[in-house]
């Protein structure tokens, strides 16, 4: 009963919105404001919305061995709806993403997403103006890695191939980052050479100007994450051990007072009094 429920909801939601969709489309609309409509069905063939009039929806399918979308191909709301669907605002400070007709629909009468993107980009320019110079930890290997594998598990309906170029890659980490690195070129060959790096000891695979994620990306990330909680074991340790001494320090430096006390060598009662009158400055100034 839910789920026939939600899919009334998004149908209706799609009647909606989807003569905006083709009309500020990318043949039609603003090349620095437009929208992309991607679908993925059950079989997994990829499809981009290129048409609507009335109530007939024209789709096209993605082939592989032409590289181009095929001639479209009329399907109803209701089918429409059954597919896993990515829809992209296209703008000129890069692509805002939604993953559902809800999602949309929801962001464009609020205006959500887009506050947060404009927060973004004003933090952006704020630590670009501090540290653009500075090296960022999301260049390091095993990062970068990581992201790659994270991007072909989710394998968005955009996405056409499971390879990724160079210049995907810097995409994507720009996007990770939030703002624009000053030094692009050192920044683009500091990207390439870690690819490369990646590829030469079998966690990537090159084919032509695209790089592949391999099943040994995975046995990497666990090996270096078991290394780090290793790590951070060990500075637990040498945290844990330095405290230790200093209670056994203060412990044997209580003991040794209350002997020389009990001894008669020192008065406890003046010692704590000197103590608890000691004045960190008076200290300080006496020492230099």
């Amino acid at each position: 009963m839910f789920d026939r429920k939600m899919a009334d909801l998004r149908q209706k939601y799609w009647k909606k919105y989807l003569p905006l969709l083709v009309a500020q489309g990318a043949r039609t609309g603003d090349p620095y404001n437009y929208y992309s409509v991607h679908l993925v069905d059950a079989d997994r063939n990829r499809y981009q919305l290129i048409g609507h009039r009335k109530h007939v929806t024209t789709i096209a399918r993605w082939d592989y061995d032409t590289e181009c979308y095929l001639n479209g191909q009329r399907i109803s709301i209701a089918k429409l709806d059954a597919m896993q669907t990515e829809i992209i605002h296209h703008r000129h400070y890069g692509p805002i993403r939604f993953s559902g007709i809800l999602s949309f629909s929801f962001n464009y009468r609020t205006r959500l997403i887009y506050l947060k993107t404009l927060i973004n980009r004003g933090k952006g320019l704020l630590v670009s103006l501090f540290f653009a110079d500075k090296e960022l930890k999301s260049r390091d290997r095993m990062v970068l890695l990581n992201l790659l594998v994270d991007e072909y598990i989710q394998q968005r309906p955009s996405r056409l191939h499971t390879g990724m170029t160079l210049d995907e890659v810097i995409e994507m980490l720009y996007g990770q980052l939030w703002y624009k690195h000053i030094r692009n070129e050192e920044f683009r060959r500091k990207i390439q050479l870690l690819l490369k790096s990646l590829t030469i000891t079998g966690e990537l695979a090159q084919k032509e100007m695209h790089y592949y994620v391999q099943p040994k990306a995975v046995a990497a990330i666990s090996d270096f994450e078991k290394e780090e909680q290793r790590i951070k074991q060990q500075e637990k340790m040498q945290r844990n051990f330095v405290r230790l001494m200093l209670v056994i320090s203060a412990s044997t430096v209580l003991i040794t007072l209350a002997l020389l006390g009990m001894a008669g060598v020192i008065d406890l009662h003046k010692v704590w009094a000197a103590l608890r009158d000691l004045n960190p400055l008076s200290m300080l100034m006496k020492l230099i």
